[in-house]
């Protein structure tokens, strides 16, 4: 057991004399780059280089997704993967991949290019900008990858500035409702945000005491509605049997975990079927007496005004008239 210790000691010894000789060759500036974008921002930062070497030197750039652990410290370095690029920070960074040749004290700025995807997903990424002194790039590449080689840590803070605000256009129930029917509120909304939100809520319905009479849930098919775009929920009415004047008060949630909420109200009235057929009988028996009693005083107004007047009769005495044996003579003898 003290043997693998003192084994395992003296490789790590020779492994950090390694790296500080390695590191002697050159120097690089900054050792950070913190960065906060968002979807499709981009921002250049320049890297300088310089040899601390008595010969020249070739330098070689390459770039590696890592795991940052709590402490700031390269946890794990990620194998590239062409699975999902729009969240692989490697994707975005743009950097000169040829030889970079530094004669004995030189120094050099190579600027660095991060451009993020527009459909990236919000949250911290890290990469390594390694910058290893080699003859080839596949070794540069693979000292990189063992970590065996100085660079740059990146940190870019992908910030989610979309918001989402719904707006309630309207909401519509029936003004009359016959009993034992069934109907439908209609709730019109509009996302007036910049990200897609999904509605939730419910509609609280109280009768003319203020008492409760039924709740039913907003938007159960979790229907989304995109940025600039409106949607109707039809939310139907859970109860039948009530009479008369029913509240409704609508509440929708939305937001990441429901943290914003819009208000609404409206009323309308239960009626019972029989009481729709007697006041159609009132309405149709009230016409009718209505119309009578027109018709009687037009009529009765009619008669008064020929009360008592003459027709007058004027018969023409000079008209020729050729007598037939079928007429009859209406004159006196």
């Amino acid at each position: 057991m003290k043997k693998q210790v003192v084994a395992a000691s003296i490789f790590f010894v020779l492994l950090m004399m390694g790296r500080a000789a390695f590191a002697a060759e050159i120097s690089i500036t900054p050792p950070l780059i913190d960065l906060e974008l968002q979807n499709r921002d981009s921002a250049t930062q320049d890297i300088t280089i310089t040899s601390k070497s008595a010969a020249k030197i070739s330098v070689y750039a390459t770039v590696n997704e890592i795991a940052i652990d709590e402490g700031g410290a390269i946890k794990q370095f990620i194998s590239p993967s062409m699975d999902d690029r729009t969240n692989s920070i490697t994707s975005w960074i743009e950097i000169s991949r040829g030889r970079i040749e530094l004669e004995p004290g030189e120094t050099k700025t190579i600027p660095l290019s991060v451009k993020t995807h527009p459909s990236a997903q919000p949250g911290i990424y890290h990469a390594f900008i390694g910058l290893v002194p080699e003859t080839k790039r596949p070794e540069a590449e693979a000292k990189a990858m063992a970590g065996e080689a100085d660079g740059v840590i990146l940190k870019v803070d992908l910030q989610d500035k979309s918001t989402a605000q719904l707006r309630i256009e309207s909401f519509l129930i029936d003004r009359f409702i016959l009993k034992n029917s069934q109907h439908s509120a209609a709730l019109e909304i509009k996302n007036e945000g910049t990200k897609i939100s999904v509605p939730t809520g419910e509609i609280i319905f109280y009768n003319s005491r203020s008492e409760e009479v039924g709740s039913v849930e907003v938007n159960p098919q979790v229907v989304s509605i995109p940025a600039g775009e409106s949607r109707i929920l039809y939310v139907p009415i859970p109860f039948k049997n009530e009479l008369g004047r029913i509240k409704a008060n609508v509440v929708v949630r939305y937001g990441a975990e429901n943290q914003h909420s819009i208000f609404d109200t409206t009323q309308f009235y239960m009626v019972p079927f029989h009481l729709v057929i007697l006041f159609g009988i009132f309405i149709l028996l009230f016409s009718l007496f209505v119309t009578y009693l027109i018709r009687r005083a037009f009529y009765d107004e009619l008669h008064e005004d020929d009360e008592g007047n003459e027709v007058p009769l004027r018969v023409r005495s000079d008209r020729e008239h050729t007598t037939f044996e079928h007429d009859i003579d209406l004159k006196k003898n």
